[in-house]
């Protein structure tokens, strides 16, 4: 006897068509349901035919053998057991589908082109995703190379937004992913029938905004309370560096004014934007004001009112810091080796992860490991000048030999790594193969704006006058006296 074919199973496996995960578990499962059916059915048989042959005899190897109804198995006839018995195929077991819903297809235009619209929902992947939207596997397949070099499938998340269009026919028209609230991805057919993909960028609404307020507490609770993020509080720490230190010389009632471009998506607040002027008025710091100049698009910086900048052609400080752990000195004890060895930077002691900057415009000139400076990035910059940043915890990535970069452009973060007893950056300056002391030389004031671009400065700088002007901000704080004050004590 041959074992019952289920009528819904598939054929048997060939070569071209092996079984299905879920059905090679469903047949060893039947297959072991009847071995064990079988089983049973031989036991039966002789248990049968040892009852059958009086009661208290006992088996050629075995003990007697105990039967609750001892009348009803003599009386039982004696059939062969019935080797196979068919039984209730198990359902092959299906792999869960996440529940993602389902677009909805809405009319586009008057041909007939349909749109689709769903989200990433909890899908497993990006091509599941694409499939319980609907996609067929090709054009997922398809969509998953065009994608590869604009879409980073590991960032997908369940709110983010798969759109797509077909035409009447049910050609696959075009592709979007909205994964970001300023741009998103799209996919389109090329001329050579390959699938190209970009990201496009959404047109904000940029509004200048004039803010202002009083001290109470610290200039970070004035800079939230009047409707601004607190981002705003590290422009002000970074452009008056050197000139106010707003932890210990911030006094209740002092003032402060802000111009900044506020972004908004589709009428909607998005975030606020570039900084275009600040001003500060303390008792302690007196008047201070800055404006952002973009002297070409793209490249902007901090200038006064005269149009010199701020903070210089360097960047004085390359990280925020805790406090200098060791300035230049030629004739250091070392920490660790316990003899003379010349100090040819300043020691920055920071927290591990915090951000160091490029002083300068400049050339990469190293950009890894380096023996005790661990790792190391070298800047070549132009007058002969060439600045390290030591012992970082780790370099940017896109940070390497021949790359240039920007002042203040992000290199790494504060480390330990090296010959270090702690976490802090090691900031070294050469000037013609020659170590000097970096904050000696980087204190000097800044640029002054060419001619040209002078004259452009100017304007701008009258319209920002003109917004800082509407907000009103009532009497000035009393001056304090310039005596040292107890919080400034210098060691």
């Amino acid at each position: 006897m041959t074992e019952p074919r289920d009528p819904l199973s598939r054929p048997l496996p060939t070569v071209e068509m092996p079984l299905l995960r879920g059905q090679v578990r469903a047949a060893r499962a039947r297959r072991a349901a009847l071995l064990a059916t079988a089983g049973l059915g031989l036991a039966g048989g002789v248990v049968l035919a040892l009852v059958g042959g009086g009661e208290g005899d006992a088996g050629p190897e075995g003990p007697e053998l105990e039967s609750a109804a001892p009348e009803a198995a003599a009386a039982a006839p004696r059939e062969a057991p019935e080797m196979f018995v068919a039984t209730e195929p198990e359902a092959p077991e299906v792999p869960e589908v996440p529940e993602v819903p389902a677009p909805a297809p809405t009319i586009e235009d008057e041909s007939g082109a349909r749109r689709f619209e769903t989200t990433f929902g909890q899908a497993r992947g990006f091509r599941p995703a694409l499939l319980a939207a609907g996609l067929s596997d090709d054009e997922s397949a398809a969509l998953e190379v065009a994608l590869a070099e604009t879409l980073d499938f590991r960032r997908c998340r369940p709110e983010q937004r798969i759109v797509y269009e077909r035409a009447p026919d049910g050609r696959l028209l075009l592709f979007e992913y909205h994964d970001q609230p300023t741009s998103f991805v799209r996919a389109v057919w090329g001329d050579d029938g390959q699938l190209r993909a970009e990201r496009v960028e959404r047109e904000l609404e940029v509004r200048r905004i004039a803010r202002g307020g009083t001290v109470r507490t610290s200039l970070g609770d004035a800079i939230e309370a009047a409707g601004l993020g607190r981002g705003v509080v590290g422009v002000f720490i970074e452009v008056f560096d050197g000139k106010v230190n707003f932890s210990t010389q911030a006094r209740a009632g002092d003032r402060f004014r802000v111009v900044v471009d506020e972004e908004r998506l589709e009428g909607r607040f998005l975030r606020w934007g570039q900084v275009r002027a600040i001003e500060y008025v303390g008792a302690r710091a007196g008047r201070l004001r800055a404006f952002y100049f973009e002297e070409r698009p793209g490249r902007g910086d901090w200038f006064d009112e005269d149009g010199r900048q701020l903070r210089g052609s360097w960047l004085r400080i390359p990280c925020r810091y805790d406090r200098i752990s060791s300035p230049y000195n030629p004739r250091r004890m070392h920490p660790i080796l316990r003899r003379i060895v010349p100090h040819n930077g300043v020691d920055f002691a920071a927290s591990t992860g915090t951000p160091v900057w490029a002083a300068a415009d400049g050339v990469v000139s190293w950009a890894g490991p380096k023996g005790p400076n661990g790792n190391l990035v070298s800047i070549r910059h132009e007058g002969g000048w060439e600045s390290h940043y030591a012992h970082l915890h780790r370099i940017q990535r896109g940070i390497r030999r021949g790359v240039r970069v920007e002042q203040r452009q992000l290199i790494g973060s504060v480390g330990s790594t090296g010959r270090s007893t702690g976490p802090h950056l090691h900031f070294g300056l050469k000037h013609n193969g020659r170590f000097t002391d970096p904050m000696a030389v980087l204190n000097g004031p800044g640029r002054l704006l060419p001619p040209g671009p002078r004259g452009r400065f100017r304007r701008e700088r009258r319209r920002l006058e003109a917004a800082l002007a509407e907000v009103s901000l009532g009497a000035a704080p009393t001056p304090e006296p310039d005596e040292p004050q107890a919080d400034e004590g210098l060691d």
